[in-house]
């Protein structure tokens, strides 16, 4: 890009060697330019009540508009932490395995009693695991022959379907 080395401003040839001569004739002329009077002026009394609408101006209230909204800045907050509570809550391997074990005993008899199964004697006492402490503890207590027996009569139709060992 070219730049323009000329001055398009000029002033003629001599002008400031005899500027000061020439404004002062035109100063000391009667018929000058100059204003004889003040061109600014202020009202009478204008200082005595200065002070007064000062102080008045200055005790308005105005309106503060913050920076940071509060209430925007909370919203915020309480939506990410809403996220966070739902995200974090959620239990995303919810595949427990259930087992016999977490179910009580009431719930498997009712089970068993509504449904009504073919099943022999041989095949539940395969699938009932008996240990060596239960049948301990049945032989050490204190159940008497008479209450055995009488169960026995009341709960079999017959004394075949107690024997579990296999006659073929």
């Amino acid at each position: 890009m070219k730049k323009n080395t000329k001055n398009p401003f000029k002033t003629p040839q001599g002008y400031f060697n005899s500027f000061e001569d020439k404004l002062m004739d035109k100063l000391s002329t009667e018929g000058s330019v100059m204003p004889k009077a003040r061109g600014f002026t202020v009202p009478e009394n204008y200082f005595d009540t200065f002070n007064d609408k000062l102080t008045n101006k200055l005790i308005k209230e105005t309106k503060v508009i913050p920076l940071y909204p509060v209430k925007k800045i909370i919203a915020f907050v309480a939506s990410i932490a809403a996220i966070a509570i739902i995200f974090f809550g959620y239990n995303w391997n919810s595949t427990e395995k259930l087992s016999i074990s977490a179910l009580a005993n009431t719930d498997i008899e009712a089970y068993f009693e509504n449904n009504e199964f073919d099943l022999t004697s041989y095949e539940i006492a395969e699938v009932l695991p008996f240990t060596d402490t239960e049948f301990s503890n049945m032989l050490n207590s204190s159940i008497e022959n008479d209450n055995i027996l009488d169960y026995l009569s009341d709960n079999t139709i017959d004394f075949e379907e107690l024997n579990l060992q296999d006659n073929e």
